[in-house]
């Protein structure tokens, strides 16, 4: 009777140390965010936007994973396209008229 309780007690311990350190985890990526997101100077915003985004990316794939943040991201360059053709035909149209 006494082993399923030393078994149980021993993987309370293994889910509070996993709990633990996704926790960890979390702080650090959290961290690594708002760095990214930081406001960069004048002179390295050319430099520091690209980096922003990367450090943005590696920051949330952890969490969501590589092929969900793939799929946004596609999802994204998909919208953006569609909105530039958009603004380039609405342009258009009122230049004929």
């Amino acid at each position: 009777m006494n082993h399923p309780l030393r078994n149980l007690a021993a993987r309370k311990q293994v889910l509070i140390a996993e709990l633990q350190l996704q926790r960890m985890q979390l702080a650090l990526h959290a961290g690594d965010l708002r760095q990214a997101l930081r406001p960069a100077g004048l002179i390295g915003s050319a430099v520091a936007r690209p980096a922003a985004a990367v450090a943005l990316v590696n920051s949330i794939a952890p969490l969501l994973g590589l092929h969900r943040i793939a799929r946004l991201v596609r999802l994204g360059a998909i919208v953006v396209a569609a909105y530039r053709v958009a603004r380039v035909l609405r342009t258009r149209d009122r230049g004929s008229e």
